[in-house]
C-alpha cells in the first residue's frame, strides 16, 4: 500500500485521497471519533486474550443475532459484553485468517486465497509471507504465553507432512503450542490432528467428537500456563471446526431439531429479521434481501427433496449447537479457574454462511464437486446417515440465505452475505457497556490494533499493519467510525467500503473482468444492499472502482484471475515414480498421495515371512465418503474401492494369506479413462482379477494414506477399530508408470 491505514487516518493526504471520491463528511467523523479515542489502562498483568472462531456460521446464525438455534452460551457472553453488527471479514476463511493474524490486508501478505487454490501470484501464494509478523509473535514479545488451537489453513499443501518443512505451521509463525488441522473440511469424528510438529491420533473409544477434543485441549493449555508461568497472560486461539461441512454433530443434537425447521428458509427469515430488529442487531428499517433467482423457493421442492433438506439444516443447527455447549465448558473452565474477569474473550467468524448446494443439499459434498449430482434416491437412502460419520453433509444455499438473515448472497460473495459476520467481544475487567451492539463499521483487518490497544502493547505493532482499531467503540458505542476504506476480492468477485458506501460486482468465470456489472449501495442506510444506486449515482460510482483499482494495485490483488480448475496440481507436489509406506508411520498427505487414478500402478506389500496371518489394514487411502483400502480379512486379501457409497467394488483373492507368502501385489492397468483393470497376486500368482470402472481423482479426498493400520475414517466398514496389522508387514512400495 503506498501509505498505512494508519498514516490515511490521520493525514491530509488520506483525508484528500476520500474527498476526491465525495465523502468530505468522513473528516467530521474522524474528528469525532479521536477525541473518544481508547484510553491506554495500567495494568498489574495484561489480561489474557482468547479468540474463538467459528467456520462458516452466517450474521443470523447466533441466537444473539436472531437465530432460532440454542446458542446460550455465546448469547450469555453477548449480554454481558458487547456485540458488533457491522463488522466484516473476507468471504473465505483463510484470508480471514490472514487478516485477523497479521492486521494487513490479505492478497498483500499473499493469502488471497485459500492454500489448496493457490498460484504462483503474490497475492494468491496461499500462505504469509516469511517476513510479515503476525499476532502471535507480536504478542510474545509483549510478554504472553500463546498457544493455537484448531483450524490452521495458513500452510502450503505439499509441507503438511511429517517432515514439514514447518514454517508456515502455527509453531513456525509465533505459537508455543498448537494442537489441530490444516484444511477445512475436517471430518469430526475422524480427524487427522497434529501437535506441535507431529501427527496426534486422538483416544476415540467412547463418543469422540473433535469439537469436545479442541475444548479438552484448550482447558489443558490455560492449566499448563497457570501451573507453569501464572505471572504471564496468555493467548488463546481457537479455530473451530464447526460449521463447515461436513455438518457433524451428536445424534441428540440433530434430533433436538426436528421440527424447528419445518416451515422451510423462505417462511424463517421474517420472523428472524423480527427477532433481530427486536435485539438491536439490525435497524427497524431493514428489508429483506430477495430470494436470488438460482435458488429454488421452499414451496417448489418435491416432498423427498424437503425431507432430505430439512435435514441438513438440523444437521448443522445440532453442530453450532453442541460447538456452544462444549464452548460453555470452556468459559466456565476460565471461570473456575479465576481467569474469565480478567480475559479478552471474541467470538466470531471467518465468513458468511456457506455456499451451500442448489437443490436440497448433499450427503456427499466431495461427491457433487468431483463426480456428480446424487440422485434423489441416493440422498433418501441416506437420511437416517446426515450427521454421522457415513455422511459428509452440506445443506442448499436457501438455508445459507436464511443463515445470513437478512443479507445477500453468502460465503465467497462480496456482498455483505459474504462478510459481514457476528462479532461478540467478553470482558469482565473492561469496564464494557453490558449487553451494547455497536454499529461501527469495521473490518477483520483491524483486529490486531483493537488487541494492541486493549492490551496497552502497541510498542509491538508493526509499522505496515493496515487495520484501524476499534478499541475506542467500547468506551463509546455510539461514536461514528474510524474506518475509511476497505476492499475486497474472491475468486473475481470485488466490492470496495467507503464512507458508508459500497461498490460491489459479482463476477461469471470465463467473462470479462472490464465488462462487469457494478452496484452501488449506501450501506450505512441500507443494510442489507437492497436499492441499487449505481444508475442515479454513476459518477460515485465511477470514483469507487477507480479507488478500488488503486487499493488493489497497491494490495497484490492485481492480476485477477478466475480460473480455480486444476489449482490442486499446481500446489500438490510433482507426482513420483515410486512411494514407500511403513507400518506405525504418519499419515501422508491427500494432495501427495501416489495418484492412481491418472497413472498405472502396482502396489507391492512386503511380508516379513514365518509368522502367523493376522487380520489387519495393509494400506487405506480416504475417508467414510470414499478411498481404498488393501486389508486381511480371516486370511483373504481385500481391495475395496469406494467410488461412492451406493458404488462401491470389491475383490477378494482366491486363496488365503499362508506363512510362508512374502509378496502381495496389486496392479492397475488403464482400459480407458477412469477405469484400470485390477490383479491381485500372492507371490507372483494371481489370485485375483476385475475392471474397476470408477474412480476419482486424488483430490477429491478428504484424507491420507495410513500403512499397517486405519486409525482414520473407516472406509470400507468391514471391521471395527483401526485393524492393526502385526508385523507381517515390513513397509509397502507404490510404483507410478509416469
Amino acid at each position: 500500500m503506498t501509505i498505512s491505514r494508519r498514516d490515511l487516518m490521520g493525514s491530509a493526504a488520506g483525508l484528500s485521497l476520500l474527498s476526491s471520491v465525495a465523502f468530505a463528511e468522513t473528516a467530521t467523523l474522524v474528528s469525532q471519533v479521536k477525541s473518544s479515542a481508547w484510553k491506554p489502562r495500567k495494568f498489574s498483568k495484561k489480561p489474557n486474550i482468547v479468540i474463538a472462531i467459528l467456520d462458516d456460521v452466517g450474521f443470523g446464525d447466533l441466537g444473539c443475532f436472531g437465530s432460532e438455534i440454542d446458542t446460550s452460551n455465546i448469547d450469555a457472553l453477548a449480554q454481558n459484553g458487547v456485540r458488533y453488527n457491522n463488522f466484516h471479514v473476507t468471504a473465505l476463511c483463510a484470508p480471514t485468517r490472514a487478516c485477523l493474524m497479521t492486521g494487513q490486508n490479505a492478497h498483500k501478505v499473499g493469502v488471497g486465497n485459500i492454500a489448496e487454490w493457490g498460484r504462483p501470484l503474490p497475492g494468491y501464494r496461499g500462505y504469509i509471507r516469511e517476513d510479515v509478523q503476525m499476532l502471535p509473535q507480536m504478542l510474545k514479545k509483549a510478554g504472553y504465553n500463546t498457544m493455537a488451537v484448531g483450524k490452521w489453513h495458513m500452510s502450503l499443501v505439499n509441507d503438511q507432512d511429517a517432515m514439514g518443512p514447518f514454517d508456515h505451521w502455527p509453531t513456525g509463525r509465533g505459537f508455543d503450542h498448537w494442537y489441530g488441522f490444516h484444511g477445512s473440511a475436517v471430518d469430526h469424528f475422524h480427524p487427522e490432528l497434529f501437535r506441535n510438529q507431529s501427527q496426534h491420533n486422538p483416544d476415540k473409544s467412547g463418543d469422540y467428537h473433535l469439537t469436545d477434543d479442541l475444548i479438552d485441549r484448550s482447558i489443558g493449555y490455560v492449566k499448563d500456563h497457570l501451573t507453569a508461568t501464572p505471572d504471564r497472560p496468555f493467548f488463546l486461539y481457537l479455530g473451530f471446526g464447526a460449521c463447515h461441512f461436513p455438518f457433524h454433530a451428536p445424534p441428540e443434537y440433530i434430533d433436538k431439531y426436528e421440527d424447528v425447521f419445518k416451515a422451510g428458509y423462505d417462511d424463517l427469515r421474517a420472523p428472524r429479521l423480527a427477532r433481530q430488529k427486536a435485539l438491536g442487531v439490525c435497524p427497524k428499517g431493514t428489508e429483506l434481501s430477495p430470494r436470488p433467482d438460482d435458488m429454488p423457493s421452499w414451496d417448489d421442492l418435491p416432498a423427498d427433496e424437503k425431507r432430505f433438506s430439512l435435514k441438513t439444516q438440523q444437521a448443522f443447527a445440532g453442530m453450532l449447537d453442541h460447538t456452544d455447549k462444549a464452548f460453555g465448558r470452556f468459559v466456565d473452565a476460565l471461570r473456575d479457574l479465576g481467569e474469565l474477569d480478567d480475559t479478552i474473550l471474541i467470538v466470531m467468524s471467518d465468513n458468511g454462511a456457506g455456499g451451500g448446494y442448489h437443490r436440497a443439499g448433499a450427503l456427499d459434498v466431495r461427491r457433487i464437486a468431483y463426480i456428480g449430482p446424487e440422485t434423489v434416491a441416493e440422498k433418501i437412502n441416506g437420511l437416517d446417515d446426515i450427521g454421522t460419520e457415513k455422511s459428509s453433509p452440506l445443506y442448499s444455499t436457501g438455508w445459507s440465505f436464511l443463515g445470513n438473515t437478512p443479507l445477500k448472497r453468502r460465503k465467497g460473495d462480496t456482498y455483505a452475505g459474504g462478510t459481514r459476520t457476528p462479532l461478540v467481544v467478553h470482558w469482565p475487567n473492561g469496564q464494557l457497556h453490558a449487553g451494547a451492539i455497536c454499529n461501527q463499521y469495521h473490518h477483520v483487518v483491524d483486529m490486531v490494533p483493537f488487541l494492541l490497544d486493549l492490551t496497552n502493547s502497541n510498542d509491538v505493532r508493526p509499522k505496515d499493519v493496515d487495520g484501524v482499531s476499534f478499541a475506542y467503540t467500547l468506551s463509546q458505542p455510539e461514536s461514528a467510525t474510524s474506518k475509511l476504506i476497505q476492499h475486497y476480492e474472491t475468486a473475481g468477485d470485488r466490492a470496495i467500503w467507503a464512507g458508508g458506501w459500497k461498490a460491489v460486482t459479482l463476477h461469471q468465470k470465463g467473462t470479462r473482468f472490464e465488462d462487469d456489472v457494478w452496484a452501488l449501495y449506501h450501506s450505512e442506510k441500507d443494510f442489507a444492499e437492497n436499492h441499487d444506486l449505481a444508475k442515479t449515482e454513476p459518477k460515485r460510482l465511477k470514483k469507487l472502482i477507480k479507488l478500488w483499482n488503486k487499493e488493489a494495485k497497491a494490495n497484490n490483488v492485481l492480476p485477477l484471475d478466475d480460473d480455480l480448475d486444476g489449482l490442486y496440481a499446481k500446489v500438490a507436489p510433482k507426482p513420483r515414480k515410486l512411494y514407500r509406506f511403513f507400518p506405525d508411520g504418519t499419515r501422508y498427505n491427500r494432495l501427495s498421495a501416489p495418484d492412481i487414478y491418472r497413472y498405472d500402478f502396482e502396489l507391492t506389500a512386503k511380508l516379513n515371512a514365518g509368522s502367523s496371518v493376522s487380520d489387519g489394514v495393509i494400506l487405506a487411502s480416504g475417508d467414510s465418503a470414499a478411498g481404498y483400502e488393501l486389508y486381511l480379512k480371516n486370511g483373504f486379501l481385500h481391495f475395496v474401492y469406494v467410488y461412492t457409497r451406493e458404488n462401491v467394488f470389491r475383490l477378494r483373492s482366491s486363496r488365503p494369506i499362508a506363512s510362508n507368502d512374502t509378496e502381495i501385489v496389486l496392479r492397475g492397468v488403464s482400459l480407458g479413462p477412469a477405469t484400470k483393470q485390477i490383479s491381485m497376486l500372492i507371490d507372483q500368482s494371481e489370485v485375483g482379477n476385475a475392471k474397476l470402472a470408477e474412480m476419482w481423482k486424488v483430490e477429491a479426498l478428504n484424507a491420507g494414506i495410513r500403512c499397517g493400520e486405519n486409525k482414520g475414517a473407516p472406509i470400507s466398514f468391514d471391521y471395527s477399530g483401526s485393524n492393526r496389522l502385526n508385523d507381517r508387514l515390513h513397509h509397502v512400495e507404490i510404483r507410478l508408470k509416469i
